[in-house]
């Protein structure tokens, strides 16, 4: 066969392995993220230090929409960003990272 076209079909299959990979890290990444909102969500929950039928009731009223939700102190946000912040910090990378791309100086000179 061609050279020129093996290289071709090779870099195809190289690109669709990358992309499989990526495609992974990013469903990885959005069960971590989902996970870390949840975390969020308990740790909100539980501070309010609600006894458990206080807590049913207004889990309840969240579910139903009737519930008197109120925003957090100026300095609250910027401590749970920094939180999250050192928490996707933990996020690991796919374990086979897509590289960039090679030369196609070998390409060119075929």
């Amino acid at each position: 066969m061609n050279a020129k076209l093996n290289r071709v079909l090779d870099e195809i299959k190289r690109t669709e392995d990358k992309i499989a990979a990526w495609q992974e890290h990013l469903e990885e990444l959005n069960i971590r993220k989902n996970q870390l909102e949840d975390a969020e969500i308990i740790k909100s929950i539980r501070s309010m230090k609600l006894g458990s039928r206080e807590m049913l009731a207004f889990l309840e009223n969240i579910r139903s929409g009737a519930a008197d939700i109120r925003q957090g102190q100026p300095g609250e946000a910027a401590q749970q960003e920094e939180n999250m912040q050192k928490a996707a910090e933990n996020i690991g990378e796919p374990e086979n990272t897509p590289a960039e791309r090679e030369d196609r100086e070998d390409e060119e000179n075929d």
